[in-house]
């Protein structure tokens, strides 16, 4: 609302009263002919000067509520929210004082006139005069009611804006909120999902873990078992071993003293235990020999001969067994 001083609009009534009260009767009764033609030019002169007045006025207004609006829009809400009542509350303070005073003139101005055209004008004139006086006030009633319907329709729109824009305020600052709430939402649950992704990682790397420890003992248990079977095997292998050799050398020493026209050593070729001679071997040429591992079960081997009831090869090693006695 624009703060400068408003000029005093002149007074039509008084204007014709101080014509009246400096001229002569004459010229009062001429004034009173032509009083229709001087009221009606300074009634639309009166038009123009607050037609113009209210113009200026709006387009003031206009200007500075534009201005000011965007001044407020820079500020903080809550600093625009204040400096907005702030300026609401001095508007319709100025407005009620100027319509107070404005109220004030007008009572002062009838009471005025009507004192004085009682006790100064005749009858006629008092009667024209009224007449006068009562198009007049009708038509200033007019143009008053337009002004205020003017004002009221301003003072409505600037309220308008005003409120568009306490509620674009508003509605930014509650869209801030919820998206602070909304962010704080997300990162408790993201907090929370990662917290419950660690336990189940941890879970399940126990279980893993657990599963993995199971797994290498059973097979840690495995290899005992395998390495004692070897080590089984390769004891029976080397009683085997012995066994063959013993029975080589016995069979030998028997040639040796049993024929004494050839040497053992020349009749006979020492094996490995486990071997046995190619079926294609030519027994005229000693040198070129085959030998072929023996289907036989050591790791089941033990030192007195015997095989493990639980071998399905039992049956076998004993046909082997009673072969070779």
């Amino acid at each position: 609302m624009s703060r400068k001083p408003v000029r005093k609009v002149p007074d039509s009534l008084e204007l014709i009263e101080r014509i009246l009260q400096r001229t002569t009767l004459t010229t009062q009764k001429v004034g009173h002919k032509t009083v229709e033609d001087v009221g009606g030019k300074v009634y639309y002169d009166f038009l123009d000067f607050t037609r113009k007045e209210r113009d200026n006025a709006v387009d003031n207004a206009v200007r500075e509520t534009q201005e000011a609006a965007d001044r407020r829009l820079k500020k903080r809400l809550e600093e625009a929210r204040k400096k907005a009542e702030a300026d609401k509350k001095q508007a319709l303070e100025e407005a009620r004082l100027e319509a107070e005073r404005t109220a004030a003139r007008v009572a002062d101005a009838r009471d005025q006139l009507e004192a004085e055209r009682i006790a100064k004008l005749t009858w006629a004139f008092k009667i024209e005069k009224e007449d006068a006086l009562q198009k007049q006030w009708e038509e200033c009633e007019r143009i008053k009611k337009k002004a205020v319907e003017d004002a009221i329709a301003a003072t409505t729109r600037r309220l308008r804006k005003e409120f568009a824009l306490e509620k674009e305020l508003a509605v930014a600052k509650a869209l801030s909120l919820a998206r602070e709430k909304f962010k704080k939402r997300l990162e408790e649950a993201i907090r929370a999902t990662r917290v419950e992704c660690e336990r189940i990682a941890a879970e399940e790397a126990a279980r893993v873990a657990k599963l993995h420890r199971e797994e290498v003992l059973r097979l840690e248990h495995i290899i005992e078992d395998l390495q004692r079977q070897i080590c089984d095997e390769i004891e029976a292998r080397e009683m085997v071993q012995n066994d063959f050799k013993a029975i080589q050398q016995d069979y030998r020493r028997f040639l040796d003293y049993t024929d004494g026209k050839y040497h053992s050593d020349y009749l006979m070729r020492l094996r490995k235990h486990g071997m046995r001679y190619d079926v294609n071997w030519d027994r005229r040429s000693s040198e070129d020999v085959d030998i072929f591992p023996l289907p036989t079960f050591l790791h089941n081997y033990t030192r007195q001969g015997k095989v493990r009831a639980d071998d399905p090869s039992a049956k076998v090693n004993r046909f082997v067994a009673v072969h070779s006695r």
